[in-house]
């Protein structure tokens, strides 16, 4: 029968059960479409936190590389502190243990009893008997050594008597004040004792350059004594006849002169005639002293 001749209340009676199917069909289809996450919003509606990772976890910035992980099993790298250099690798010196240096044994001290035994044992503080016994021989040496009396053997000798007296005289200015043998004058004295090799400065009634030791001409060579004046000054001149060096020279008396020198002040047998000095005291008393300055000189060099 065609349709258009079914009755119309039958056509009306189908018409909500289609309806009802299409709607049902499309209710099966829309769950499926919501799990596609459109192209222009992927994160509305998405059970995701949002910077796009799961609820409760930090990631980094959008559009950053996720941080590498290390293999499994492995421990983490360890890092050194900050400003530490890296540790050196390869084999490391050692340095070589420290020893105890060496000290050279004590010389034992024989030499005899010296020509100026009682003086040098009452200077140094020993039982002063004359006698050279194992201890003064020691004393005797430690000071030569000190003072570079040679030769340093533990002799009494006359080169150690007079540097024991020079070092005494250093120590007692108002005995070399009383010494009439250099009276205080106007102006600067510079005053030379030959018999003990010693010489000190008065300006006044001062001594200004405490006493030092000399070394006065040898035999045949004598150094003249009296009365003089500084005639010149030279502070760095030199001997042609002797070729030597002549450092802060001040002559008094012809060519004689207070002069320093680096030789040793105490060796025999003397100069040519001028007084050495230290380079030291040579330069010292040369600041002191001036042309026309007073040099008064007295005594005899002792026989070596």
């Amino acid at each position: 029968m065609p349709a258009n001749t079914f009755p119309r209340s039958v056509r009306k009676a189908h018409t909500p059960a289609l309806a009802l199917l299409l709607l049902l069909g499309l209710a099966e289809a829309a769950p499926a479409q919501a799990l596609v996450p459109s192209p222009g919003n992927t994160a509305a509606g998405h059970p995701l936190s949002e910077a796009g990772g799961p609820a409760g976890q930090e990631t980094g910035p959008r559009g950053s590389a996720p941080p590498e992980s290390a293999p499994r099993g492995s421990a983490p790298p360890e890092s050194a502190p900050q400003g530490s250099a890296a540790p050196e690798t390869g084999p490391q010196e050692t340095e070589p243990p420290e020893t105890e240096p060496e000290t050279e044994p004590q010389r034992e001290c024989t030499t005899g009893t010296g020509p100026r035994q009682r003086e040098v044992e009452g200077y140094l503080g020993l039982p002063v008997d004359g006698t050279q016994s194992p201890e003064d021989c020691a004393a005797i040496r430690d000071f030569q050594e000190r003072e570079g009396v040679l030769p340093a053997d533990g002799r009494a000798s006359p080169a150690t008597y007079r540097a024991l007296y020079a070092r005494w005289a250093a120590g007692h200015p108002e005995r070399m004040l009383a010494d009439g043998h250099c009276p205080s004058e106007r102006g600067r004295v510079a005053c030379l004792d030959l018999t003990h090799q010693v010489m000190w400065l008065l300006k006044g009634h001062k001594v200004v350059v405490q006493a030092v030791p000399l070394r006065s001409g040898a035999p045949g060579y004598e150094t003249r004594t009296g009365r003089f004046s500084i005639q010149r000054r030279v502070r760095d001149d030199y001997s042609t006849l002797y070729h030597q060096p002549m450092p802060f020279s001040q002559y008094f008396s012809g060519g004689q002169a207070l002069h320093g020198t680096r030789k040793n002040i105490y060796s025999s047998p003397g100069s040519h005639g001028c007084v050495n000095l230290r380079h030291d005291d040579a330069e010292r008393l040369w600041n002191w002293m001036r042309v026309g300055d007073t040099v008064r000189i007295w005594g005899r060099k002792p026989a070596e």
